[in-house]
This record gives C-alpha cells, sequence and structure tokens, in this order.
C-alpha cells in the first residue's frame, strides 16, 4: 500500500482531501485499512511455466500457480508483432 495518499488541490475553504491507492490494481480508497485489505486480496504469483509455444518467439500458452495453490491457464489472444 502506497505511504503518501494522493493529495487533490483543495479549494481556498476546504482541507486537502487524501486517498489511499492499492499498489496492485490502483484503486483508490478514503480509509487506508480499506486499501490495506484490497492489496492483501490479490493473489500473488508464485510460479509461471511455458506450457504451449507457436511459430513466434513467445509463448502461446502459459501456466500460472497463485500462493492459494490454484492454478491458471493463459493463452494469447494476439499472435501478431
Amino acid at each position: 500500500m502506497s505511504k503518501r495518499g494522493r493529495k487533490i488541490k483543495p479549494s481556498a475553504a476546504s482541507p486537502p482531501l487524501i486517498f489511499y491507492r492499492c499498489p496492485k490494481c490502483k484503486r483508490e480508497f478514503n480509509v487506508r485499512q480499506e486499501a490495506v485489505q484490497c492489496e492483501a486480496g490479490h493473489l500473488r504469483v508464485v510460479s509461471a511455466r511455458e506450457v504451449q509455444y507457436t511459430v513466434k518467439p513467445y509463448p502461446f500458452t502459459v501456466e500460472v500457480a497463485f500462493n492459494n495453490g490454484e492454478k491458471r491457464i493463459y493463452r494469447a489472444e494476439d499472435l501478431g508483432g
């Protein structure tokens, strides 16, 4: 979680507004604890491995393992470039 909140320039009569941002998804919160909880709720990548290649230099399919024990398969949608 970012240690510094984002300050918005106040008008002459109002105090500055402070937001706390989750560093993973960049969502902003008014309460610091909510930003900390948001950050803790994101899964962490433990490992990634190539599953399938095509004629391109990058893998077409990748298996990603997360810190909760789940594994997901991700496939490239754009094989251009």
